[in-house]
């Protein structure tokens, strides 16, 4: 508990200092990252399942699909289509005898490239939705408002994650993942509030001169309400996640970051907060 809770703290840190020097650009090409190499993972556990996927066709179009949306905007969607359209007439390629199989592992391919892709590519729709700052050197909304969602979710993370261990009786879904507590999912609610108040207060009476909003705000009391609602769905992202390793038989989604497991293990969260933060940045349009 303490090593992952370490390591996901470093983490992310390291994360949001690089994406403030590199600013959007950076931010992209790490989502852009993250989400691939998620979408690889998610592939591997639903072949263990029983439902393989065309990974290349896949991976090209996910791939390609979060920087098309950064630097054409409103183009990711058609990105998506474009890769749809080409991966389904393939078939007509295939011999007969293999050509049941390419159908076969369509949906999977389809299926991972939606849950995985097209949801996390909402936060580069929420950078787009904000328009630049007049200062280059400071971090406009956009960015601000993306990283408050990840770190948002990641507390909600950490807070279930300590106060189930601590105090956790009542398992929440044991049938999905047994170490869910219901006093863990409270705890995380109230991490994800309190951190959801706290970034805008810093970001507003402490650490002005970094930012530049424009006319876009989000003031404490706005962050602890949006907040608990990026804590919800972010445990209903990871209770998804859950499934499916369950189905697969995994703990973890892989072994590639020490204390936490993979990608997806990672990312989860972030799945469903991506959209979540782009419908509430909507809302808090000025």
């Amino acid at each position: 508990m303490i090593l992952r809770t370490i390591a996901t703290v470093i983490l992310w840190g390291l994360l949001g200092i690089i994406v403030y020097g590199l600013k959007e650009p950076g931010a992209m090409w790490i989502l852009n990252l993250c989400a691939t190499l998620t979408l690889f993972e998610v592939y591997t556990i639903l072949g263990r399942i029983g439902f393989a996927a065309n990974r290349i066709t896949g991976l090209v179009t996910g791939a390609c699909m979060i920087p098309i949306a950064f630097y054409f905007p409103g183009a990711g969607i058609d990105a998506l289509a474009v890769g749809a359209l080409f991966s389904s007439a393939a078939c007509v390629v295939f011999p007969q005898d293999q050509r049941g199989l390419y159908v076969k592992r369509l949906l999977p391919t389809f299926f991972g490239l939606l849950f995985v892709t097209f949801l996390l590519h909402y936060f580069v729709r929420i950078l787009r939705i904000v328009e630049s700052p007049a200062d280059p050197q400071a971090l406009g909304f956009g960015l601000f408002f993306c990283l408050w969602i990840v770190f948002v979710a990641k507390f909600s993370d950490i807070g279930a994650l300590l106060v189930g261990k601590t105090i956790g009786r009542t398992k929440m879904a044991p049938s999905i993942s047994p170490g869910k507590t219901v006093e863990g999912l409270l705890g995380g609610l109230g991490a994800s509030a309190g951190i959801g108040a706290l970034i805008p207060w810093l970001a507003e009476n402490h650490l002005s001169h970094l930012f530049d909003f424009g006319a876009w705000s989000l003031d404490p009391s706005q962050g602890a309400c949006w907040g608990l609602v990026i804590g919800l769905v972010s445990v209903i992202g990871d209770l998804i996640a859950s499934v499916l390793k369950r189905l697969a038989g995994m703990k973890d989604s892989g072994g590639s970051i020490p204390g936490i497991g993979g990608l997806l293990d990672l990312t989860d969260s972030l799945i469903l907060s991506a959209p979540a933060g782009y419908f509430i940045i909507l809302l808090i349009h000025p």
